[in-house]
């Protein structure tokens, strides 16, 4: 208008189809053959044409004709408005249809169950969960059971109970789900990458994509959050291989990788390989992304090392493994087992993190038990005539009512406990590298102290074990090679003369700690480097001193050289001023980096503290191992079993988001996907 007011003309409407512009109510009610009924693609000089248009006497009768059925329909006086109603009745019977069959769909996707069965027939007892679901909520359900009704009377050739239709709000769940975590990483701006591969049943190796972030809600707080992506099928298991794969897929979600700042793996070579893995790929493209190990394949390396430090540590899990293979051998030999012991043996393995210390726990607190058990079985051995299992079970027996095998039992149990203990507390998605720093150094610590006072307390509980099945203490005494003297200076062999307690402990404890000790150092070196540019920030107490020292300045010239994102000098500054608030509330559990970013956010001061939130963001996004991964794989294997093997690789990435975000499956808006639904392609009945 000439007065700057803009009036919408709401007649006016555009096909981008045709390129063409519309005038609504002419093509609604005109007669005429007019440009605007036709449709006008002439764009030069348009603007007099659109005025002149509205001015005519055929667009003004047009305009006031639709205004009055505009009217009628909204007071619902026209004359197709019983038509009307029934169409809206129908319109939200199906809707409520599409709603109880995406309840039923996240219903079997969260327990892991197959849709199909070999009978795809209404009636049938082998047509599968999704169809049996169905029939079993018709007889509770008005809506389903009008629509059973419908199906069985031949009213309706839809039903949209196909597997195709299953396929369609499977994959619309997954996609929903997909793009709101996708929405979540870019808003955070900063993500970490997870990557773990797999074989499946079928064969083909599935690449698991997690993606780390911290979401920071100003007057709320801070949500640290690991989110399933999928798999991804290579054929190419090399580094460059599965880099290129995933940055294929982060060129679909519009994805920056360089806002990547962290990248952590398990340590096979093709992963953490220094030259040609991931890891040195992707800093090669973006040298932010600082690589973390995974902690947790770490520290079951370490253990992995300490097993094979001496003979005797070799032999000691021997024995563990023939105690569990000759128990699992046959459902009678565990029946035997299961009455003697609450708990039973386990198998060792190399990969299941807790699988050591849950061998050892049954010995070191029911060894009585499990003695007595053995008795039983030579028994049962001997009745069956089994010379074989007795002479095994003997043999087992034997050897394990030693005090050397008592002595390390203990020992062992001690060293893993800790072990464990820490790898529980790292297997958390929320995990941050404070805690890793914390628990890699009070491992060490633990391992230090134990070498220095661990026998002796490892013996007085020993004593106490052996006290009860009375086992004497006494070390058995090998027999030495005797070295045969060719100098006449030359003094006898001393080996027999030191004593056999110390001589257990140098063979079979020292070596233990020590190759504990140094696999540690060796395994977690790349991730100190790492932990001392954020040292200062991890505690308070860190803070503190480090301001005392006046050394603040060269952590934060370090962290700008490093990460780029920050202004060394701002932080500085920021930090001088944060440390007070630190002080002030040091007895109010504002102790770790989580605290400090959580406080900031939820008391809204990211605009006083912006560089300090940024790179506190940047420590908490930074990922410290691949647990998430593996659980991912475990519903890998829930999913695609032996009878589900021909699953192709889209649909089992969807059930497998649907399984593993299915907190966020059930928070989904249905009326959003109802219509993205319908708006797929064309359908043959009404949703919108």
């Amino acid at each position: 208008m000439k007065n700057g007011e803009t009036i919408v003309r709401s007649w006016l409407v555009y096909s981008m189809k045709s390129n063409k512009v519309f005038c609504f109510c002419c093509k609604l009610f005109g007669i005429s053959d007019s440009p605007f009924r036709q449709g006008m693609n002439t764009w030069e000089g348009l603007s007099k044409k659109l005025n002149d248009h509205e001015t005519g006497s055929t667009h003004l009768r047009c305009f006031e004709q639709w205004m009055t059925l505009r009217k009628g329909i909204m007071n619902q006086t026209t004359i197709d408005e019983h038509q009307y109603k029934l169409l809206q009745k129908e319109r939200k019977f199906w809707r409520a249809v599409l709603e109880r069959l995406l309840d039923i769909t996240l219903f079997l996707s969260a327990r892991n169950l197959g849709f199909h069965g070999s009978q795809e027939v209404i009636g049938s007892k082998n047509n599968g969960n999704f169809l049996g679901l169905f029939e079993l909520m018709a007889k509770y359900d008005s809506v389903l059971d009008e629509l059973l009704r419908r199906i069985q009377k031949k009213e309706t050739n839809e039903h949209y109970l196909s597997n195709d239709t299953q396929n369609e709000l499977i994959e619309l769940l997954a996609k929903e789900i997909e793009a709101g975590n996708l929405s979540k990483v870019k808003k955070a701006k900063y993500f970490s990458i997870i990557l773990d591969c797999t074989p499946d049943v079928s064969h083909k190796e599935q690449m698991s994509i997690i993606l780390r972030s911290v979401v920071c809600i100003p007057g709320t707080g801070i949500n640290i959050s690991e989110n399933f992506f999928g798999y991804l099928k290579v054929d190419d298991t090399t580094g460059k291989g599965l880099l290129d794969a995933f940055l294929d897929q982060t060129k679909k979600w519009e994805l920056n990788i360089l806002d990547c700042r962290g990248q952590s793996y398990d340590n096979g070579a093709n992963m953490k390989g220094k030259a040609k893995g991931v890891q040195a790929r992707l800093l090669q493209m973006n040298p932010k992304a600082l690589y973390v190990p995974c902690a947790n394949h770490s520290l079951n390396l370490v253990i992995v090392d300490g097993a094979k430090s001496s003979n005797s540590a070799i032999t000691f899990f021997g024995v563990l493994s023939r105690l569990y293979t000759l128990f699992s051998s046959s459902p009678a030999r565990w029946h035997i087992l299961k009455s003697c012991i609450p708990i039973s043996v386990k198998p060792q393995s190399d990969t299941r993190w807790e699988s050591r210390i849950n061998c050892v726990k049954p010995l070191r607190y029911h060894l009585k038990e499990i003695l007595e058990a053995l008795e039983k079985l030579e028994v049962y051995a001997l009745e069956k005539r089994d010379g074989a299992t007795a002479t095994e079970v003997c043999s087992l027996m034997e050897y394990m009512m030693t005090w050397p095998f008592i002595l390390s039992i203990v020992i062992w149990y001690d060293v893993l406990y800790q072990i464990n203990k820490s790898s529980k507390l790292l297997q958390s998605s929320t995990t941050s590298l404070d805690v890793l720093d914390s628990e890699i150094k009070a491992t060490y610590t633990f391992l230090q102290q134990y070498r220095e006072t661990g026998f002796s307390d490892a013996h007085m509980k020993a004593s106490e074990i052996a006290e009860v099945l009375d086992i004497a203490k006494i070390f058995p005494e090998v027999r030495s090679r005797q070295k045969k003297m060719i100098h006449s200076y030359e003094c006898a062999d001393e080996a027999h003369t030191i004593q056999l307690e110390q001589k257990f402990k140098v063979d079979f404890f020292l070596p233990l700690l020590d190759m504990s000790m140094g696999s540690v150092k060796e395994r977690f070196e790349q991730v100190s480097s790492i932990t001392e540019l954020y040292d200062f920030l991890y505690r308070s107490e860190n803070l503190i001193q480090i301001c005392k020292e006046n050394s603040l300045s060269l952590y934060c010239k370090n962290l700008q050289a490093k990460l780029g994102d920050i202004d060394s000098d701002d932080l500085e500054m920021e930090l001088k001023r944060f440390v007070i608030v630190v002080q002030e509330k040091e007895s109010t559990h504002m102790k770790s980096a989580h605290d400090f970013l959580n406080y900031i956010y939820k008391e809204e001061l990211q605009e006083t503290y912006p560089n300090l939130a940024i790179v506190l963001r940047i420590i908490l996004t930074s990922p410290v191992t691949v647990a998430s991964a593996e659980r991912s794989f475990s519903k890998l294997k829930l999913i695609k079993t032996f009878h589900r093997s021909t699953m192709v690789d889209d649909r089992l990435s969807s059930l497998a988001m649907l399984s593993i975000e299915n907190d966020v499956a059930r928070k989904l808006n249905y009326e959003e996907i109802i219509n993205k639904f319908a708006s797929m392609k064309v359908r043959h009945k009404s949703f919108l």
